[in-house]
């Protein structure tokens, strides 16, 4: 269904006998797409809740259309010529590292370059997941024959579209609904990475994921911190289905949709309730959005709309949509202070501080647009508060102590069991550069209110975003060398020992190298992370009142579940 796309990333070790069709038997048994058979025809006049009652025609009355704003969005081709795009600012963008094409990764006569890396519908698509996600941020609500189409929350924004995939024809979402990229070698090829990468350097404000890894992907980790130092936005939607996910919002390094820092959107129902096909506590999650009774498509071939469940995919981009709105109405606020307004001022939450739902259901609430347009963010700290409470929850867990802070078991480990059904957190020595980045913004934001203490003027020149540049040296240089240093598989896929002379850059990496092998066991962690502004641990706040899920959560295969 359109909420469900499921990226299998083969990265570096992709190519191994056994992993993928291991990884395939667990996610065709998932159960991962939204439903589908529930869907019905949209009749004339059905409502766009996702416009219509969440203060987005007010939004357009003040002007406040996403004009200026430059969004990127990361997924499978567009077809270029779907009628709701006709008007729309859209760039498209192959971000490969290399060379100027790749191929699909089982049709090799399928090819994208970067003269072309689109679709059009002679090509055989109407629509496409890439298509239906663009166009909720930048659709014009013109559909074909004259008929109607998605209308996007910020129609006048500016979006750079990443293909990272080639869709399928068939279904929009699930398992098997995209081919990765492979070049001459059949090697799979870095377009996520590349693609956040290049956004950044792009100017994108907001970055939009509304994918999932299925595998770990530590080539992703210098990308995301590129995004972080920025202020970049990251928005990621999280597997629709009811498996649950970690006790607490500790984040994930090795996958796209729990990096420490991510706005990680699960589906809300226009009711009110989270959607009954990602109903389930995840701890992970941080803000809930219109996905759930939406206008949409579920197969290539669909030319009408109907009305269904689009699942985390539909309502990542719809936060997009909410969040280009905010960042237009308040140009000089960072991208981290429009995050600390977004889970400080959700739905119902009028304390003016970010409060985490207690059960681990809801996230810190679900997004109100009209109170990130009335509420000033630029008076908040300049710190990535989901960065933050993921640095300080990890201290929190004896099962995750020092995740971001000092680990040292040895390349690649796992945390002690933190799930429900007993899933652990994997993470090498490179994760401390996340620690890191919580800290270099932190100490940022300390010395802007030192500066304010004592008058003096432009003080958020020595803010965490104002600052990223001169920051970006020495931090590339520590990411380029703890990742290459700690890329590797688990132990039971490769010996560890081999995996440190994978990339060398001079010597700098080889002495990284060895002194990440010279580790051999965990040290306990030091202390807390250093604290900085952002969000405090809340205690005896009462829970969200959600309808309880509909059954106990299904177990999970073994691999961690996802969309």
């Amino acid at each position: 269904s359109r909420g469900g796309v499921v990226m299998v990333r083969r990265g570096r070790w992709g190519r191994l006998p056994g992993m993928v069709s291991a990884l395939t038997s667990c996610l065709l048994c998932a159960g991962l797409c939204a439903g589908l058979c529930a869907r019905t025809a949209a009749a004339d006049g059905t409502a766009d809740w996702r416009i219509e009652d969440m203060g987005v025609r007010d939004a357009w009355d003040a002007g406040l259309t996403g004009k200026g704003v430059k969004v990127a969005v990361i997924d499978t081709q567009v077809v270029r010529d779907y009628p709701a795009l006709a008007d729309a600012d859209v760039t498209y963008r192959l971000a490969l590292s290399h060379g100027d094409s790749c191929r699909g990764e089982y049709d090799r006569g399928r090819t994208m370059s970067k003269r072309d890396m689109t679709l059009d519908t002679a090509d055989g698509f109407d629509m496409t997941h890439g298509t239906d996600m663009v166009a909720l941020i930048v659709g014009n609500g013109k559909g074909y024959d004259g008929g109607a189409g998605i209308q996007g929350i910020a129609p006048d924004a500016s979006v750079i579209a990443y293909a990272d995939s080639f869709p399928n024809t068939g279904q929009l979402g699930g398992s098997l609904s995209s081919t990765k990229c492979v070049d001459s070698d059949g090697d799979g090829v870095d377009l996520d990475e590349s693609g956040v990468t290049d956004a950044v350097d792009s100017g994108a404000r907001i970055i939009n994921m509304s994918f999932v890894d299925m595998t770990e992907n530590w080539d992703y980790l210098p990308a995301a911190l590129h995004a972080l130092r920025h202020g970049v936005i990251l928005v990621s939607g999280r597997n629709n289905s009811t498996d649950a996910g970690l006790y607490d919002l500790v984040g994930e390094p090795a996958y796209t949709q729990y990096f420490p820092g991510t706005v990680t959107v699960n589906s809300l129902a226009r009711d009110g309730t989270v959607s009954a096909t990602s109903d389930v506590m995840d701890g992970n999650v941080s803000i809930l959005s219109p996905g759930a009774d939406t206008l949409g498509y579920d197969y290539t071939s669909q030319r009408e709309l109907s009305l269904g469940d689009g699942g985390t995919s539909t309502a990542a981009a719809d936060l997009t949509g909410y969040l280009t709105l905010a960042v237009q109405k308040w140009p000089e606020a960072t991208g981290n202070q429009i995050l600390q307004s977004l889970v400080r001022n959700t739905r119902g939450n009028d304390s003016g501080e970010a409060r985490l739902d207690g059960e681990h259901r809801t996230g810190f609430g679900a997004v109100d647009l009209p109170r990130l347009l009335s509420v000033d963010p630029t008076g908040y700290p300049d710190v990535n508060p989901l960065l933050e409470w993921a640095v300080k929850a990890s201290e929190r867990h004896e099962e995750t102590k020092g995740l971001y802070t000092e680990w040292d078991a040895h390349t690649l480990g796992e945390s002690d069991p933190f799930s429900p059904s007993g899933e652990k957190v994997a993470c090498t020595t490179a994760c401390e550069l996340v620690g890191r980045e919580y800290r270099r913004q932190a100490r940022a934001w300390r010395k802007v209110e030192q500066c304010r203490r004592d008058g003096g003027s432009d003080c958020m020149r020595w803010s965490a975003t104002a600052t990223a540049g001169r920051a970006d040296g020495q931090a590339d240089a520590d990411t380029d060398a703890d990742a290459a240093g700690s890329s590797a598989l688990p132990g039971w896929v490769v010996p560890v020992a081999g995996v440190a002379a994978l990339v060398v850059v001079g010597g700098i990496v080889a002495t990284v190298v060895a002194r990440r092998r010279a580790r051999g066991r965990r040290r306990p962690p030091q202390g807390p992370a250093a604290v900085g502004g952002g969000p405090a641990y809340p205690s005896g706040i009462p829970p969200v009142r959600y309808p309880p899920s509909a059954g106990p959560p299904t177990q999970p295969p073994s691999l961690p579940p996802r969309r």
